[in-house]
């Protein structure tokens, strides 16, 4: 390995660590944080009695987390990138496999699906209701906006079969899953 593949390696690396500091712990931390405070200072009730909360929660946090996880690690394997929308760090190879054989977004499906999962571990609506549903919108703007045009213009026709074969969110079997 050259000096220059090695110190993109590093850098991805970085990246993807970063990135996971910032997704999974401080983001949730300080949304979690803060949504149970709207909760207590407006007398906000439980969503569901305990233990009944925690058992609901899990169940919808340890999906989201797999395919989340899941998918960094394709696109850092397969794709030679990161999920941070850097140069240095931008995935070179479109990944359609894995978890990218089922959505086009396995990142943010995964993501949303432990925002509701937090929502009912903590019993908080405003988490629930409102700080998963405003991450969702702002995520799935960012790819609407941002994300699709950046790779459609790097992968070209790639990219443009891919997007109508597959599903944008919700994980399903692809149209035409042969040929993906």
């Amino acid at each position: 390995m050259n000096k220059v593949q090695d110190k993109g390696l590093k850098f991805r690396i970085f990246a993807l660590i970063w990135s996971g500091f910032l997704v999974l712990i401080l983001f949730p931390g300080l949304g979690t944080w803060g949504s149970l405070m709207i909760d207590s200072f407006f007398g906000v009730p439980n969503i569901l009695p305990f233990p009944i909360n925690i058992i609901i929660g899990v169940i919808i946090w340890i999906p989201g987390f797999f395919w989340s996880i899941w998918a960094n690690i394709d696109l850092f394997s397969r794709g030679k990138g990161s999920p941070v929308p850097l140069k240095d760090s931008e995935t070179r190879i479109l990944v359609i496999t894995g978890p990218y054989k089922y959505c086009r977004n396995p990142m943010i499906f995964g993501y949303i699906l432990i925002w509701v999962g937090f929502g009912f571990f903590f019993n908080s609506y405003t988490l629930l209701l409102g700080f998963s549903l405003l991450v969702a919108a702002l995520l799935i703007l960012f790819v609407k906006i941002w994300e699709e045009k950046d790779l459609e213009s790097r992968f070209g026709e790639s990219y443009r079969d891919y997007k109508k074969k597959v599903s944008f969110l919700i994980p399903l079997p692809s149209k035409g899953q042969d040929s993906i």
